[in-house]
């Protein structure tokens, strides 16, 4: 009986020390782990920006330009302050016969050549205020000018004597500010342009010229218009000043107000300016005494009211 119960602690001990072998093993953090499942990412942007390396870049070509050459007119002289060439062989060829121009005058065949204007849209009605500035013998016209123009939103078209611009610079820079257009009118009034010879009449442009540089400093922009002195002129005249690069203007409504010695009073010149109103015309003014001062704003307010506009050379 003894010998059976020890038997049958042996046989409980063997198993219980066999099932103490059977523990799980605990997995270890440096153990290297190799998932059951592949996952492909997306390439990412600078992958995708490389090119391949399989793939052959395309090849550029450019295209040679080759400056072209400046061509230089046969027999030109080249004017520096311009920069351009002007062919002066012709002008002996050209006619210096005085043509005087006039309000009533007839445009010439001359006149056509050269694409003298002398008035506008005969169909429009519309008006282009110019004034002759030389001199200022009532001092501050030009100001009461320009302070009238302004008040009725009119811009007009202003050609200046060399002089004038060299005295009075400040008035100069005033018109230019207020948007007007400026125009050349020789550089002392005297002597008329077809007694010149060519040399001197294109140095009187450039002198005149230099003297608006000048006024206007980093604002200068050259002038594109030309009136010739007391309406005097010749064909060799037109040829020269355009190609310079200006258009002459003339004129189709004007009187005499130029003379400043004679005050004829505002309603002398407000009976002048109403009987020259007419469509396209291209009025020749000057403010050497107060008459136009003193009519304009009669005049213009009349004409404003009466459906008129007021156009410059630009």
């Amino acid at each position: 009986m003894r010998k059976n119960t020890l038997l049958i602690l042996l046989i409980c001990a063997i198993t219980l020390l066999s099932s103490c072998d059977n523990t799980t093993v605990p997995p270890s953090f440096t153990d290297t782990v190799t998932p059951d499942i592949t996952v492909t990412l997306p390439p990412s942007e600078s992958e995708t920006d490389q090119p391949s390396q399989t793939q052959a870049e395309p090849s550029q070509t450019f295209e040679t330009i080759e400056p072209s050459p400046t061509v230089i007119p046969p027999n030109s002289t080249y004017i520096d302050y311009y920069d351009l060439y002007i062919d002066l062989t012709v002008t002996d060829e050209l006619s210096r016969e005085q043509i005087s121009w006039g309000e009533k005058s007839n445009k010439t065949e001359v006149m056509e050549k050269y694409n003298v204007r002398t008035s506008m849209d005969p169909e429009k009605k519309e008006i282009y205020l110019t004034f002759n500035l030389g001199y200022e013998h009532v001092r501050g016209n030009t100001e009461k000018l320009l302070e009238l123009l302004k008040q009725r939103d009119i811009l007009a078209t202003f050609f200046l004597v060399g002089e004038f611009i060299e005295i009075f610079p400040e008035k100069v820079k005033a018109i230019y500010d207020d948007g007007h257009t400026l125009g050349a009118h020789s550089y002392y009034h005297i002597p008329p342009s077809y007694t010149m010879t060519d040399e001197e009449y294109i140095d009187d442009f450039i002198k005149t010229e230099k003297l608006l540089e000048i006024a206007l400093k980093d604002d200068y922009e050259r002038m594109r218009y030309y009136r010739p002195i007391i309406g005097e002129f010749c064909e060799r005249d037109l040829y020269i000043a355009q190609s310079l690069g200006y258009t002459t203007v003339l004129f189709d409504a004007t009187y005499s107000d130029w003379n400043r010695t004679v005050i004829n009073g505002a309603e002398f010149a407000y009976n002048e300016l109403t009987q020259d109103v007419h469509e396209g015309a291209v009025y020749q003014l000057h403010i050497v005494t107060p008459d136009n001062i003193e009519a304009l704003p009669v005049f213009l307010d009349e004409l404003i009211n009466d459906g008129w506009t007021f156009k410059i050379f630009e």
